[in-house]
């Protein structure tokens, strides 16, 4: 007996991985310090690397177009061992969502909120991304196509008003980041906003065509990567040497965006961004967690 009922379409799913991959932002912020100017390429690198894992993702649904991640593993080790597996997986998202949710009170503690704890602000959004799980992946997906419009259009006029303070020559000069570096940071890349599209597995059985979830996720990820080469590329041509040491280059770059003393102090811009994508991300982990454990424990509801 399937315990979700809700059926979404293969551009909501496209849409969806888009607006999960948005989010990556503050998870990849670390990674200037150790690719520096050349983070970039490590964007591309990874995504050709994240590209090849995510077609086996593809290739495991649509072998298995019924069955989730955690009825793959009962289908394949058994009633016994796959719980065992399910087990992992569900700890697995369970400490990404939490680290999720450090790195988005991290943030707006340091720069909206430095004087409030970080528990409430968090009790807050959990509650909210509660409410949405317990509506179901239709309204989750449902939301992610708002989101995906709204982050996009704010990156598009940050990107816009930072023209003017934009300089190309602080991606020069090209490769001189040793080898491991560049290395390490392609690996971040791929591992850490990318290959978490394996949590996908857990909804794309909700798809209402299984022939089309290949296009949809892999065209999802292909904007979801352009749009951070973009911003990478934004922030070091902005920021230069200071992208490497700031807490968050896409809130240092908006900073220096003042046309005229009228538009000046966007940082809510950046903020607001980070608040939906984040939101997305986590209610996707949070989803597929209960659901996991519903599903173990034989429950009749998640």
């Amino acid at each position: 007996m399937k315990i979700e009922k809700g059926i979404i379409s293969s551009s909501q799913l496209m849409l969806t991985v888009l607006c999960f991959i948005q989010g990556a932002n503050l998870a990849i912020a670390f990674i200037y310090n150790i690719s520096k100017r050349d983070t970039w390429i490590c964007i591309i690198t990874g995504y050709i690397i994240g590209f090849i894992i995510i077609l086996f993702y593809i290739a495991l649904a649509q072998k298995f177009s019924d069955k989730n991640l955690l009825e793959i593993f009962d289908c394949i080790y058994g009633p016994y061992l796959g719980k065992v597996f399910s087990a992992a997986y569900i700890l697995f998202f369970f400490f990404i969502m939490v680290q999720n949710l450090y790195f988005f009170g991290n943030f707006w503690l340091n720069y909206l909120m430095p004087e409030t704890p970080m528990v409430p602000i968090l009790i807050m959004f959990v509650f909210v991304c509660a409410w949405a799980v317990r509506n179901g992946i239709e309204v989750i997906a449902r939301c992610s196509f708002l989101f995906v419009i709204i982050t996009a259009a704010l990156v598009v006029a940050v990107t816009v008003l930072l023209i003017k303070d934009m300089k190309f020559a602080n991606l020069l000069p090209v490769f001189e980041t040793p080898f491991m570096d560049l290395l390490q940071g392609t690996h971040v890349i791929a591992a850490i906003p990318l290959c978490e599209v394996v949590v996908f597995l857990m909804i794309i059985p909700y798809t209402n065509n299984i022939k089309q979830v290949k296009r949809s996720v892999l065209l999802g990820l292909t904007l979801g990567s352009t749009q951070l080469l973009i911003t990478v590329i934004r922030d070091i041509t902005v920021l230069g040497p200071l992208a490497y040491i700031a807490t968050s280059p896409p809130f240092g770059a908006v900073r220096q965006i003042d046309i005229a003393n009228v538009l000046t102090r966007l940082d809510i811009v950046i903020a607001i961004g980070v608040l939906l994508t984040v939101f997305m991300k986590v209610s996707v982990y949070y989803y597929s967690i209960v659901l996991g454990i519903a599903q173990t424990l034989g429950l009749k509801s998640y």
